[in-house]
């Protein structure tokens, strides 16, 4: 990732919680903007240059303070001797570890503890995941789907419309969103269309 898409993925994550949770009461939009924002304020630098997106972080490059290799296992093909016809990107006939960080979605869940004041009710399991799903879903949607917007797509963030990413950008709706004028969309309506951003109804459904 580099620094134009973490602003990007930043800004996308916190004006959703601004904008898309204005009805909710609890927790408030406020709360879910404040674990927003305290999740971009505890990344750090050296991580966000790893993320490649919500489930994949690479290693840390050499020069990195946290770079480091771990031995994992010997390479069964060049048994510790290292030869040229290697298939396995193995190094002195060795399969080395390296040093990443987490990936997002685990970042994310590190997180939920503070996210969610019922964390340590000894609720049901069924009660717990409720309660997850109420105070940490919000704030895992914003910081998701602004990570796939931004950077890289995954699964996908639901239930939300072209009208409420036009609410999120009052000043218009940049490019790395829409794709451009030209880009064309597939969209959840029960007539099949698709079109361009700009060609959206305000209620079409859309994967962010």
């Amino acid at each position: 990732m580099n620094k134009q898409e973490y602003e990007n993925w930043k800004d996308f994550a916190e004006r959703m919680a601004k904008t898309c949770f204005k009805m909710r009461r609890n927790p408030m939009w406020r709360d879910i903007l404040a674990n927003v924002e305290f999740f971009f304020d505890c990344l750090d630098e050296e991580d966000i240059q790893c993320i490649e997106n919500w489930d994949h972080s690479n290693p840390y490059p050499i020069g990195s303070k946290y770079y480091s290799r771990t031995y994992k296992t010997s390479c069964w093909h060049c048994n510790g001797n290292k030869k040229p016809d290697c298939k396995y990107n193995c190094e002195d006939g060795r399969i080395y570890d390296y040093a990443k960080p987490m990936c997002v979605g685990d970042m994310c869940s590190e997180h939920s503890e503070s996210w969610n004041p019922y964390y340590w009710s000894g609720l049901s399991d069924d009660q717990h995941e409720k309660r997850q799903e109420q105070f940490c879903g919000p704030v895992t949607c914003c910081i998701r789907a602004g990570l796939d917007m931004a950077v890289a797509p995954s699964g996908g963030v639901l239930g939300f419309t072209a009208g409420d990413i036009r609410r999120m950008y009052p000043e218009g709706v940049p490019d790395w969103i829409t794709g451009g004028v030209d880009h064309r969309w597939s969209y959840w309506m029960e007539d099949k269309m698709n079109g361009t951003f700009a060609e959206m109804p305000e209620s079409a459904g859309l994967v962010l």
